[in-house]
């Protein structure tokens, strides 16, 4: 998901319902010509069938049509989404037409011959009703999830104490073992293998205690492109079948951070963009310095931030697993020690929220997965 700061309409699907062909051309171009994502229908019956395949922002009809008449339509889209915004043009003034109007819940209500400019006021309001409906449920969202990472976070940090606990006891009995194991012997083999298991589990516990903490035990002002060119120097070998573009110009700004925690964001990030391209792919990593309006679709404080964008041409995410894949112990790869632990994304989540920033995902099955992260520049 990223923040609206491109075209004001362009996030705003719209359907236009017209039975006459050359207003409905003429109005098709004029919103069209103003950004929103336009389906158009010719008649109710058509009009109910787009709806209920792309379920639009706006709808935008004539009354009087054949078939299905544009009040019965909205009565009729009304019941399969109450919350839909519907603008009515008509020619009539009837009051009747206007009684039947308000009954149903329409939002706005324009005459024709349309003066494009009462139009577009009309949309307008049903817009900022949109986008408000639509940045209450993305704050409700994070906050849900926020709940999950700290509800985790308290469970997890008693885990890791208490596992630690353990995992210090077995360490040090294999140490006691191997003093007692001949050298080149099966005994030695086999503590080999309890030890490298062991590391295993200390890492997991290192991911349990970093996910009840959080990221902010060593903040600091720091370049987070040289991190980040760390970081692929270390995760990518030179013979991996992944084509890199970076994109990571040398005056973005200081942002306040851990670095270690940071380290394990990007580490992750890296990791998960290999996996998505076994075969070979591009991944383009980016990063420039925007500003956040008061109303984002991020619930971010409104101010300068750094926008850091890691962008696979992998397999991609599907679109019911999406909204998930933050949340602890969420994962789709096979299960095991070695495997998905369903502790990464969560992770970085956590951490980046602890940087007072936001990390948000958006994908396409077959086409590849785009991640995007804010973090607060600082102020000089």
């Amino acid at each position: 998901m990223t923040v609206n700061i491109r075209q004001p309409y362009a996030d705003i699907s719209l359907l236009y319902v017209e039975d006459e062909a050359a207003t409905r051309e003429q109005v098709s171009r004029v919103l069209s010509s103003r950004g929103y994502r336009l389906t158009v229908a010719e008649n109710g019956e058509q009009g109910i069938d787009c709806f209920r395949k792309q379920l639009p922002d706006i709808v935008l009809t004539d009354i009087m049509m054949p078939r299905m008449n544009g009040l019965e339509m909205a009565r009729k889209m009304r019941a399969l989404s109450p919350e839909i915004q519907v603008v009515c043009m008509t020619a009539f003034s009837d009051t009747s037409y206007l009684i039947e109007a308000i009954d149903i819940g329409i939002n706005q209500f324009v005459l024709k011959p349309v003066e494009f400019n009462r139009l577009f006021v009309a949309l307008d309001r049903c817009q900022e009703t949109v986008e408000l409906r639509k940045r209450q449920k993305i704050l409700e969202a994070e906050n849900l999830r926020t709940k999950k990472i700290e509800a985790s976070g308290i469970l997890a940090g008693g885990m890791a104490h208490d596992f630690n606990n353990l995992l210090q006891v077995i360490l040090g009995y294999v140490s006691l073992a191997r003093m007692s194991a001949e050298p080149g012997s099966k005994t030695e083999s086999l503590l080999t293998i309890v030890e490298k298991s062991s590391e295993s589990a200390r890492e997991l516990g290192k991911r349990l205690l970093t996910l009840a903490k959080g990221g902010d035990t060593l903040m600091k002002p720091a370049a987070l492109g040289h991190l980040i060119m760390k970081s692929i120097e270390s995760e990518l070998s030179p013979e991996s079948p992944i084509e890199l573009v970076i994109d990571l110009p040398d005056d973005l700004p200081l942002v306040m951070l851990d670095a270690d925690h940071m380290q394990q964001v990007i580490a992750s990030l890296l990791i998960n963009a290999c996996e998505a391209m076994p075969h070979g792919g591009s991944l383009h990593v980016s990063a420039a310095s925007v500003p956040l309006p008061s109303a984002n679709d991020l619930g971010l404080t409104p101010g300068d931030y750094l926008h850091v964008i890691f962008e696979d041409s992998g397999i991609g995410i599907l679109p019911e697993n999406l909204p998930m894949i933050f949340d602890p112990y969420f994962t789709t790869k096979d299960m095991g020690c070695q495997k998905g632990m369903g502790l990464g994304l969560a992770l970085s989540y956590s951490i980046i929220k602890h940087h007072q920033g936001q990390i948000t995902a958006e994908s396409e099955p077959g086409v590849g997965t785009r991640i995007h992260i804010y973090l607060p520049v600082c102020r000089s």
